[in-house]
């Protein structure tokens, strides 16, 4: 009986514990409309999800939040013009808390161009760089906007030309002074084809741009017809691929563009067929959660993750020359040869090794930023299997000390490329059976160390 009479008590007790209020001011300094304010709980990184909203009418101020769990929070005041915007972060304690937003009187004049010609009826989207939330305007036939603007500051820009293409992603500084986003005259434009010459429609084209020190990554469609378009791209070196399903992923289409140019490719999906592929330790016991990879001439083609007795099944080109990867989650590298119609087995060797390599001038300066080619044992790892590796202790390109740090690998012969971008990536895979690597270790059991140092041309 006691149990009974306690529980009903316990429950109310932490219901009260966990119940706050927010009360939110907004000091209105001239402005007449309504204001809808949001509350979301706060998680770095994220977009705000909008728990509840309150409209605080024009002839009030306050608008409270209720029975909030305490925390932190992201809250968003909004007037009816697009940029008319205020936030800020609540941390919410048992005692309740307290937030004033006072309107500013700001305008922001703004114009989109490209080639120095205005963009007619162009979209932007604006995500506060920090909070993650999005305010988006539809610009006039000159490529204009002006209007009120609560929040200054710096945001991600997404600008689309049309709905068929993927935007333009550059940072700006939203300010009342008057501002014009050039954005770059270079496009990548294409189809997407079967291996029976028809347009495949609702593929998956990615881009992937590197420029300097940064990556950008664009996802878009294909339409009916086939055809994509990427707009207003990267100066530097970009790779395409193209996923749908029932086809294996195309090769990677690897160029440059330098100056204000457009560049057209065809990439073409072709069916693959089924293959069981089987992976084991040393020992012949199945290695469950093991990603594969099938690659042919260094194109990633097709990904696949074992079940609970190692196995799984792959999708593979009817033609020869590929091999499949195998990367344990608990680590290791392995791969094999399909060769005919057979099951293939792949072992994978205990991951009883580490390598942690610095790449330095004579001087003692860092090579930040650099992807490394990598051979173990006489078979290269192309630079499309590198990309994939990062989240699983191979960490392929160089941090800010110039250091790479390849954890839970099997001893042996390890050669490495230095580059760049991912056209020079591909080139140094094309040839590297016919060049000595700049780098050869002999990696034992245990933890390695090395630090190669490069003479200035």
């Amino acid at each position: 009986m006691r149990r009974l009479i306690a529980l009903p008590f316990a429950l109310l007790w932490m219901s009260s514990a966990i119940a706050a209020t927010l009360k939110v001011e907004v000091v209105r300094n001239g402005f007449a409309g309504p204001v809808q304010v949001a509350v979301a709980p706060r998680a770095d990184g994220a977009t705000p999800d909008w728990m509840a909203t309150k409209t605080v009418a024009p002839d009030e101020s306050i608008a409270a939040f209720e029975g909030l769990r305490e925390g932190l929070y992201t809250v968003l005041a909004s007037g009816a013009d697009p940029m008319q915007r205020l936030s800020a972060k609540a941390n919410v304690g048992a005692e309740g808390s307290a937030l004033r937003f006072i309107v500013p009187k700001s305008a922001l004049s703004m114009r989109v161009t490209t080639a120095g010609e205005p963009i007619p009826r162009s979209k932007v989207a604006f995500t506060h760089e920090e909070l993650r939330w999005v305010m988006e305007v539809e610009l006039d036939d000159a490529g204009f906007f002006e209007g009120p603007l609560w929040e200054p500051g710096l945001y991600t820009a997404q600008i689309w030309r049309d709905p068929t293409a993927a935007p333009h992603i550059t940072e700006v500084t939203l300010s009342p002074v008057a501002m014009v986003i050039a954005v770059p005259d270079r496009h990548i434009t294409g189809r997407v084809l079967g291996d029976d010459g028809r347009p495949v429609g609702g593929a998956h084209v990615h881009l992937r741009s590197e420029s300097g020190k940064t990556t950008l990554s664009l996802r878009t469609r294909s339409a009916p017809d086939g055809r994509f378009a990427f707009f207003g791209v990267r100066q530097g070196g970009h790779s395409v691929t193209a996923r749908a399903p029932a086809y294996l992923d195309s090769d990677t289409a690897a160029f440059e563009l330098r100056t204000e140019q457009e560049q057209a490719i065809d990439l073409q999906l072709t069916r693959g067929k089924p293959r069981t592929v089987r992976v084991v330790d040393s020992r012949g016991g199945g290695v469950a959660e093991a990603s594969l990879f099938t690659t042919c001439d260094g194109y990633l083609k097709s990904t696949a993750t074992t079940g609970a007795e190692g196995r799984a099944e792959i999708a593979m080109p009817h033609s020869s020359g590929c091999l499949v990867f195998a990367f344990p989650s608990g680590g290791s590298i392995a791969m094999g040869r399909p060769v005919g119609a057979e099951a293939l087995e792949i072992r994978v060797p205990p991951g009883s090794s580490s390598l942690r390599l610095a790449l330095k001038s004579e001087a003692g300066q860092a090579f930040a930023d650099l992807w490394l080619l990598m051979r173990v044992n006489g078979a290269v790892v192309p630079p499309a299997i590198a990309r994939q590796l990062s989240t699983r202790g191979l960490t392929l390109m160089t941090d800010s000390e110039g250091s790479v740090s390849l954890a839970n690998i099997p001893p042996g012969t390890y050669e490495f490329w230095p580059y760049r971008t991912e056209a020079e990536g591909r080139m140094l895979f094309d040839v590297a059976g016919d060049i000595e690597a700049p780098i050869t270790l002999n990696v034992v059991t245990g933890e390695n160390h090395a630090t190669v140092r490069f003479k200035a041309r």
